[in-house]
């Protein structure tokens, strides 16, 4: 959804997104999203060690990332329109904008890449997840062949 179809919905069907939107994060908070598990299961088949939703890469406990390749120090983070549209208001974007950058920054000061998918499409079918994964695959391949200086450690992927 782009940001002026978001403008344009009514007040109504903004709350009924927001609702299921919600009920989305707390499920994909406990279980991951259809697109983690589906990346995770893509990389592991792969032949890459990835651990899900790992904590305590940095001081702050509480700092999660979706995906972790220990073997390449890369942390891989797919973030939903709520990283990018006001979903939940403007002030909870930018919090959320905020979040990220504070996380990459600390990430990358630890030594790991980030590598950020920005996932824009709303229903995923099959074809649309195995592009992503293929295009993270590419990503991972250029950092297991060169590792990147600090100033390129944060790559950014549409899907």
């Amino acid at each position: 959804m782009s940001k002026k179809q978001w403008q344009e919905m009514s007040d109504e069907d903004k709350a009924n997104l927001r609702k299921l939107a919600a009920e989305a994060v707390r499920k994909a908070s406990k279980e991951g999203s259809k697109i983690e598990k589906f990346i995770y299961e893509g990389l592991t088949k792969l032949g890459y060690e990835v651990i899900f939703h790992k904590r305590g890469l940095v001081v702050n406990d509480k700092l999660e990332v979706d995906l972790f390749l220990p073997n390449i120090k890369t942390a891989i983070e797919i973030d939903g329109p709520a990283h990018f549209l006001p979903i939940w208001g403007e002030e909870s974007l930018q919090r959320n904008i905020r979040s990220d950058a504070q996380k990459a920054g600390l990430l990358i000061n630890r030594g790991f890449v980030i590598l950020r998918v920005k996932n824009i499409i709303r229903n995923l079918s099959q074809k649309n997840m195995r592009d992503t994964l293929n295009g993270i695959v590419v990503e991972l391949k250029k950092i297991e062949k060169n590792f990147p200086p600090v100033s390129k450690r944060l790559i950014e992927i549409e899907s």
